[in-house]
């Protein structure tokens, strides 16, 4: 109670904004579906964890809860889910590098040979950018103040989060922080290196200073969580052995006492004068036997555990030795090391040396690592480095695709890559849109008019018949449109059935059926052509030779989130105008080999892989350079994969990445080979599952069956 007799909360102060979310986030029950599981090392393969599925019959089945996770989606679905996984107050360590420029994109450089092209950021990483920055800096704290509220949940009691930022945002995000956390749980505020390079002086008058550091806060759950003290290098005079001032200006009586003539009557010794007696003695000693024969610095290597203490010759105040020593304990100034690296392309790219102290100082070997922004992996992969377990997650597929070609390069133990199960499916509930309501919207979106007595169908009209520009088709052709279902792969027989409805569908039939699916079934495109060849003359897919009379089949994939347009196409208007901006690529074509099988060894190959749309965004420089990467794949379609896989024993549930080949990182690139031979152990059937991700992230998948 103050004077005026008023009741006052104490550290009542928060951070507020028009649109702060009243509600935490709640763990959700959603699934993680394994893309893959990673074996980089094929020696480490026996430490794949395994778990009983069913006692009874000793069946045992992969226990995921064990793995490192490399999980991509929405951190906020991720968190949800792993709280409802049961990983509460399990993590012993966060770091998190949430995008702090508002300037920043998800545009990525590639090069190929000499040439660099731009691959545009996907549906999903354009509209985490507005999402996070459309509102200015009331969105951003939108997005990142309820995944703070996770992370607090996830931290185990005695556990710590990093979060690195810069000027744009670190003030608001500190107040925030300690809300979330607690003021008494603030710990440091770090500050490190940006970069190594600055900008000559050549103004005689500037508006502003050059940024040179960005700052990490250090926040933990509880106040009894403790540090591994972070070293630096020492200094070159620290590394030979130095004298310090033993005086110090904390005010304490009982330690002032008469030293080496020295009689202080303010502030204190740093010792006790016991202590510091000895010392003095011991340092005598020292001069009537050693000196002038053994320096300081030899002399303590051999009796470090002994303190000396002398009268400085110069200002006659008593001084204390410390030993030489290759490092020393860092303060919160971390300039000795960078903050970024530039070795992968990534624009974002943290420095392995800053994650390597970050990790060595908030955590010890078998912890638990997170870092729910993952971005190129580094964290997880200094996390690998220092034998720590992890999980990352990240949004954008070109940070999944980096941060995999980091683990395989560095034989990491075995990992899983995940997608959030059902994401599509729990996004669209969340948009308030029902799912027969979204097939219709998706028809829409692509410029098909949807049939009045099915769900699933629509037909988009030649150019010369439609009166919206979203409606046309390319070439005038009729075409049939199907919009498969959030949570089901479509599969090829279902695609064949569609293709010989379309024969006869409405009296005239159908020359052309376009499919628009989320997923795909494992295998669809061997599938399909195998199921065209027994068609005969009725139907035709991509891929294959050219049609004439036949119906073609045109496989293109829903945009991951495009329940962001659902949530803005409210009338026939906004989808018109939405119609524009929503690109269907083409599913990519994969056509496998023949194997050869002499004795116990197979070979495999990749015989063709086919990219019908390049994601190189809009204007004159985008169409130039999809010329030219055309070009450039014409004779070679091997430049196009960044990384393919194979499963030599799929056992037709989970794929098992054994051996991998990429197009390798940075200044590392190289084209991939489209060959491999195995040998196996055991004769009998084997089925062989390969995976292909593009450069530009989209992944293809086949099977073949050999007998050995």
């Amino acid at each position: 109670m103050n004077n005026n007799g008023i009741h006052r909360k104490k550290d009542s102060a928060r951070i507020v904004w028009d649109s702060k979310p009243h509600r935490a986030p709640n763990p959700k029950d959603i699934e993680f579906q394994t893309a893959e599981v990673v074996i980089p090392n094929p020696e480490t393969a026996g430490q794949l964890p395994m778990t009983f599925r069913d006692k009874l019959l000793g069946e045992e089945e992969l226990d995921k809860q064990k793995m490192n996770r490399l999980i991509w989606g929405d951190n906020l679905l991720a968190m949800q889910a792993l709280l409802n996984q049961g990983y509460e107050g399990k993590i012993n360590l966060i770091y998190i590098d949430p995008p702090f420029d508002s300037k920043a994109d998800y545009s990525h450089k590639i090069k190929l040979g000499e040439t660099e092209f731009t691959k545009e950021p996907s549906v999903i990483e354009r509209l985490a950018y507005k999402d996070t920055w459309a509102g200015g800096t009331d969105s951003y704290l939108d997005m990142l103040y309820p995944r703070l509220q996770l992370m607090k949940r996830l931290l185990a009691p005695d556990g710590s989060i990093y979060v690195h930022l810069d000027w744009h945002v670190g003030h608001y995000v500190k107040v925030m922080m300690d809300e979330i956390f607690g003021k008494d749980n603030f710990r440091n505020e770090i500050l490190v290196r940006r970069t190594t390079k600055h900008t000559a002086n050549q103004f005689e008058e500037l508006n502003s200073l050059q940024v040179a550091n960005d700052t990490i806060m250090i926040y933990t759950r509880s106040e009894q969580t403790k540090f591994n003290p972070p070293l630096k290098e020492a200094s070159e005079k620290q590394k030979e052995g130095s004298w310090h001032l033993l005086f110090n200006r904390a005010n304490r009586p009982t330690m002032r006492y008469p030293l080496l003539g020295s009689n202080i009557t303010t502030g204190q010794w740093m010792w006790s004068k016991q202590r510091a007696d000895l010392a003095v003695e011991n340092y005598k000693k020292f001069q009537n036997e050693y000196e002038n024969k053994i320096s300081l610095k030899e002399y303590f290597e051999n009796n470090d555990e002994l303190e000396f203490v002398r009268k400085n010759l110069n200002t006659g105040q008593p001084e204390y030795w410390v030993s030489a020593r290759e490092s020393i304990i860092s303060d919160t100034n971390w300039f000795d090391i960078q903050a970024y690296s530039f070795n992968y392309g990534y624009g974002t790219e943290k420095s392995f040396d800053l994650l390597e102290r970050v990790i060595k100082m908030g955590s010890d070997e078998n912890d638990l690592i997170a870092d729910f922004f993952n971005g190129s992996g580094t964290t997880i992969s200094v996390a690998e480095e220092l034998n720590r377990r992890w999980i990352g997650c990240e949004l954008g597929k070109v940070g999944i695709q980096v941060a995999r070609g980091r683990l395989v390069e560095q034989e990491a133990k075995p990992f899983l890559i995940e997608n959030i199960g059902n994401y599509q499916r729990e996004m669209i509930y969340l948009g308030g849109v029902r799912i027969y309501e979204m097939q219709k919207i998706i028809l829409k979106l692509y410029g098909a008019e949807p049939m009045a007595n099915r769900k699933d169908l629509g037909v988009r009209l030649p150019a010369a018949q439609s009166t919206a520009q979203a409606g046309k088709t390319e070439d005038g052709t009729l075409e049939l449109v199907y919009c498969g279902y959030p949570d089901r792969a479509v599969a090829a027989h279902k695609v064949e059935d569609l293709a010989m409805e379309a024969q006869t569908l409405d009296g005239a039939g159908y020359k052309r059926l376009v499919v628009l699916a989320w997923d795909y079934e494992y295998n669809y495109d061997e599938l399909l052509s195998a199921r065209v060849k027994a068609a005969n003359w009725n139907i035709s897919a991509r891929g294959g030779s050219a049609f004439g009379g036949k119906t073609e089949i045109v496989s293109r994939q829903i945009p991951p989130d495009i329940y962001e347009y659902l949530k803005q196409a409210k009338s026939e208007e906004d989808i018109e105008r939405l119609s524009d901006k929503v690109k269907f690529l083409e599913k990519p074509y994969l056509k496998l080999k023949k194997p050869e099988v002499k004795g116990s060894s197979v070979t495999i190959g990749i015989e063709k892989y086919v990219l019908y749309d390049f994601p190189l965004g809009s204007g004159k420089k985008a169409d130039e350079d999809r010329e030219q990467l055309m070009h450039l794949v014409k004779d070679n379609f091997a430049i196009l994969i960044d990384y393919w896989a194979v499963d030599w024993d799929y056992d037709g549930l989970t794929f098992k990445s054994q051996w991998q080949d990429l197009r390798g990182l940075g200044r590392k690139t190289k084209v991939v080979t489209t060959e491999k031979e195995h040998t196996y152990e055991k004769a009998g059937k084997h089925t062989i599952a390969i995976r292909v991700v593009d450069i530009f992230g989209n992944d293809a998948t086949a099977t073949i069956e050999v007998k050995i």
